[in-house]
């Protein structure tokens, strides 16, 4: 049997007619007539005495129900709703909070969709539909979180896990907490004609306004502009977006998109290159509150005497045959002179221009030539010898290239056009330490060798330091090769160190 006692008094039961009754409103023991919302069974109402324990139902002795009070918090939810004709709802992208209230309520009614089958379906005077799901266990899954929107179908889960049963109804009627909106199309023309309103009011605002602050760009300050003129540029034809052109005293143009952050950015249309251009997002705005110059949100789009400025500095700089000027996302992935631990001394300035850095390099030899196609270059970079000059134009390799290289082919090239499987491999402050299996013949009686890998200058070096017979006594020996490196990380190249300092 399971102990119910951790559970809260049950307040409230399924009377003969199915409905949920108060303990308050019913006889005394079994004669209340009433049944648990979880197991059907008969229960006894204990209705207590002044100054003694809580009213409450409770099973007859030989019980084990367990879990009824969940049981009646989703039952009474789903009444009072029933009851009510109504319900709090949240805040849903433009539209904010209020009391939706129904014409029609159905409970636990078949829809046409018996794998979305909701707890309660409100029917609104404007004949729209919305399902509720009164979340006290299971909250809605992601198969039929899909499944509601892939339908187009308005659904809201309501968790009711941490109230109780005698404050459900305020919770239900004037809270917003615990509540979720899983979709809403029902809100889309709501939500339509509350940008529609925002982006009226705005407009209005700069067409009536003699004086507009316009905020920090880079290194220039807030300014004030007295307002010589206003025009309304463009409008989408449902009034969600609009664009003002704003001609200042002394002659200085700007341009001003209005609309909410989705909507302006897919809107192509500019008129960069001869004016400047601002953005005033309406998603903060609330459709309550009176807008003001001051609650705009107000960002820079382009600022034409920067932007101008800096494409002067790029065109005087590729006129100058001492240099050359690409995008800097050229730099790492093209130049032949890929600079070692990430300093490159050819390098001049980045000019950030029209949202794109560009480099200035010292020489204009230093991409690979034209000759070279996309193709031959990604052949090459295949090929797992990582040795200086196998590109098709030179380029200097960091510890770290070298080390993601091997990790992802997994081979080693031991000579030239031999490709040995790697077996382990780490690295460390001094290098790279691996394990490499050869099947030739030749080796046959040391298959296992043990290499170092570092790269000095920009130029990837090789060192094999011992063979072994049998993998084990490899690894033994690796093992204890890897922590020496790691322990003693002043050692200086391979090549420097010859096996010296090192104790193998």
């Amino acid at each position: 049997m399971k102990d119910n006692s951790k559970e809260p008094k049950l307040t409230y039961a399924l009377d003969s007619s199915d409905k949920m009754v108060h303990i308050g409103s019913v006889e005394r023991g079994l004669s209340c007539n009433c049944r648990c919302p979880k197991c059907n069974e008969f229960l006894v109402a204990k209705l207590g005495h002044e100054g003694g324990r809580q009213a409450h139902f409770a099973h007859r002795k030989g019980s084990d129900c367990h879990g009824s009070y969940m049981s009646a918090l989703h039952k009474l939810a789903e009444q009072i709703i029933e009851e009510e004709m109504a319900v709090m709802v949240p805040a849903y992208k433009e539209i904010d909070k209020q009391k939706l209230e129904f014409e029609k309520v159905e409970v636990e009614q078949r829809v046409e969709r018996k794998d979305l089958q909701p707890d309660v379906v409100g029917v609104t005077s404007d004949g729209l539909r919305w399902f509720i799901e009164i979340r006290n266990t299971h909250e809605v899954d992601e198969t039929k979180r899909t499944k509601l929107i892939e339908s187009n179908i308005t659904c809201l889960e309501i968790d009711v896990r941490e109230q109780t049963l005698e404050n459900l109804k305020s919770f239900l009627l004037e809270s917003t907490e615990s509540r979720e909106w899983i979709n809403n199309p029902n809100y889309e023309s709501q939500i339509a004609e509350a940008k529609r309103n925002k982006v009226s009011q705005v407009e209005r605002l700069i067409l009536e306004s003699k004086e507009l602050t316009i905020p920090i760009y880079a290194d220039t300050g807030t300014q004030i502009i007295d307002v010589k003129e206003v025009t309304s540029v463009s409008k989408i034809d449902d009034g969600i977006y609009a664009r003002l052109k704003v001609i200042s005293l002394d002659d200085v143009s700007y341009v001003f998109e209005i609309g909410s952050h989705d909507v302006i950015e897919t809107t192509n249309d500019s008129f960069r290159h001869d004016c400047n251009e601002l953005r005033i997002y309406i998603d903060n705005l609330s459709p309550d509150s009176v807008i003001t110059l001051d609650t705009l949100d107000i960002k820079w789009s382009y600022h034409f005497a920067t932007e101008k400025e800096r494409e002067t500095r790029i065109k005087e700089y590729k006129s100058n045959p001492q240099y050359e000027v690409r995008p800097k996302a050229d730099c790492y992935s093209k130049c032949k002179y890929r600079p070692f631990g990430g300093k490159c001394i050819y390098l001049v300035k980045t000019i950030l221009c029209h949202g794109e850095n560009y480099v200035v390099c010292k020489y204009k030899n230093t991409m690979p030539s034209q000759s070279v196609t996309k193709r031959d270059e990604s052949v090459v970079r295949s090929r797992c010898n990582l040795s200086h000059g196998t590109l098709p134009f030179d380029r200097y390799w960091t510890i770290g290239e070298v080390y993601a290289q091997l990790q992802s082919t997994r081979f080693c090239e031991v000579e030239k056009g031999l490709l040995v499987e790697i077996v382990k491999c780490d690295r460390t402050d001094n290098g790279i330490l691996l394990i490499c299996k050869d099947s030739r013949k030749v080796s046959a009686l040391y298959p296992f060798h043990i290499a170092t890998i570092n790269v000095c200058d920009g130029k990837y070096i090789r060192k094999k330091v011992a063979d072994f017979t049998n993998l084990k006594a490899a690894q033994d020996s690796y093992y204890t090769r890897l922590k020496a490196m790691r322990d003693r990380t002043y050692l200086k190249w391979p090549e420097e160190v010859d096996g010296g300092e090192l104790p193998f």
